[in-house]
């Protein structure tokens, strides 16, 4: 069978095309490598505890917010088991020694940093008014019909957050707590635009929401969606190569065998990915060469915990612990001094909401940590692998029983994953955890529109607009739109 739209990976944007395009009648197959579908809305379930493995709380969900407006469309506002963070501080940022609490609401977030930095208040107008600026100034994340080409956003991708930090205050420890949130993106000192950290933090100070039971609730819905319009889904189908006949593409083979036809093809991949299977000469080579030395975000170690029953308290906000005075060096460890910082996020239950039963912990880890295991599969990489991540896991706990005293003997079991297990999961180069890494004094360097030289591919994901469910969510709107016209489909989804 020949489909209108043939769709590679079943992440978030790759769902969310396949719900527009097949809501809109176009014939859709999703083609999924592995036996889930969700990228990095997966969960796992281990000793009788849920785990994300990616997406593990959102922003904008409240009635009439932009995340909320969005999900409307896609059928999913009002369907979601979600529990709303405390308000008064939804994440803690551990620095110093002392901890330091975001809250929601712009006003409320500027008054409750006042009471640690009581100075500080032209400081912290500033950084709230910039963030208003930054999300205002994209018509897509406020749902607005494009009159023409509007680019005043793309100022914000040529300035560095840190010189804006710097710009505003000379308060070290607030500096510190404005950035405490930094590996929600992996940023980087000399490199992570303002655009990125603020368009993120806009998000979550609106309102900042868990999954009760994983997020893996979204891709079976949109999944469920998909099926209900007519659409396909196909896991286990792996796409081994992009076949071409007479520079036009034509198909996709998966699994180095089958071929999938059809008129228009996304790509949900990392385009460096998609890169490696693809022969013609419509992709020139300054694109190709761009594409292949556009640097990768970091990678990440997880731990994941199973947690007795009724043992560690049910902790309404996240946290960010640091172990360095300079936030920017999370990544920057030797193996004496790993690892300098985590994220921990306390996973809700239907069951019991007094009590957690899943702690996740994520921390930085770099490629050459793991590179010798590179040519290996998921629980195939021998005895070594299996001591390493054991080491690095007691260290972990260690850190984590000095921070927590008493958390050792609430631990059940544990499980852990590297940015290989990343990799084999999502398809990430290298296990990057949000893509391809943004450099405000090069932005075009890497910026991936999801337009291609390739008259009937386009592109979408991470990679393409930014990391996240709102940044993922307007890119498959931007693809779409490819398909359907923008102002068509921005009316479609405000209607919803």
């Amino acid at each position: 069978m020949k489909y209108d739209v043939v769709i590679v990976g079943s992440g978030l944007g790759g769902l969310q095309c396949a719900y527009i395009l097949s809501k809109e009648g176009y014939r859709v197959c999703v083609l999924e490598k592995n036996s889930h579908i969700g990228g990095c809305l997966q969960t796992f379930k281990r000793d009788g505890s849920i785990f994300d493995t990616g997406m593990h709380y959102i922003g904008s969900m409240d009635e009439g917010q932009v995340l909320e407006k969005y999900f409307r469309y896609f059928k999913l506002s009002g369907k979601l088991k979600l529990q709303r963070l405390d308000e008064n501080g939804y994440d803690i940022i551990r620095y110093g020694g002392k901890e330091y609490k975001y809250a929601m609401g712009y006003e409320r977030f500027i008054e409750i940093m006042l009471e640690y930095f009581p100075k500080e208040r032209e400081a912290l107008t500033k950084y709230i008014a910039k963030i208003k600026e930054v999300s205002s100034s994209v018509d897509l994340y406020n749902m607005r019909e494009l009159q023409g080409m509007n680019t005043s956003y793309f100022e914000f991708y040529s300035l560095g957050i840190d010189d804006f930090i710097n710009s505003i205050t000379s308060n070290h420890t607030l500096k510190s707590v404005l950035l405490g949130t930094l590996s929600l993106y992996a940023g980087v000192k000399d490199k992570t635009p303002l655009y990125i950290p603020l368009i993120i933090h806009s998000s979550y100070i609106e309102s900042a929401y868990r999954f009760i039971e994983g997020g893996s609730q979204i891709s079976d819905l949109l999944a469920q969606y998909i099926e209900e319009n007519g659409g396909t889904i196909l896991k286990r189908a792996e796409v081994t190569k992009f076949l071409f006949n007479n520079d036009k593409l034509e198909a996709v083979e998966i699994n180095h065998n089958e071929r999938i036809d059809g008129k228009f093809f996304i790509s949900n991949i990392h385009p460096k990915a998609m890169l490696s299977m693809m022969d013609t000469p419509l992709l020139k080579p300054a694109y190709r060469h761009r594409i292949d030395n556009i640097e990768d975000t970091s990678g990440i170690f997880s731990l994941y915990i199973a947690i007795k029953k009724n043992s560690f308290k049910y902790l309404n906000h996240n946290y960010y612990h640091f172990d360095t005075d300079d936030v920017w060096e999370g990544e920057n460890y030797t193996e004496e001094t790993w690892p300098r910082g985590y994220m921990m996020h306390i996973s809700p239950s239907s069951q019991n909401m007094e009590y957690t039963d899943a702690i996740i912990i994520n921390t930085y880890m770099k490629w050459d940590d793991v590179k010798q295991w590179e040519n290996t599969t998921v629980e195939k990489r021998g005895d070594a692998y299996k001591a390493f991540k054991q080491q690095k896991a007691e260290k972990m706990l260690d850190i984590l029983e000095r921070d927590f005293p008493g958390l050792r003997n609430c631990i059940k079991s544990y499980y852990t994953s590297t940015p290989l297990t990343y990799r084999d999961y999502t398809g990430s180069i290298k296990g990057a955890i949000y893509g391809v890494l943004k450099d405000y004094h090069n932005p075009l360097k890497s910026m991936i529109l999801p337009k291609t030289k390739v008259p009937n591919l386009l592109l979408t994901g991470q990679n393409i607009n930014i990391h996240g469910v709102i940044g993922v969510t307007i890119c498959s709107l931007l693809t779409c739109a490819e398909l359907l016209g923008m102002n068509y489909l921005i009316n479609k989804m405000r209607s919803a």
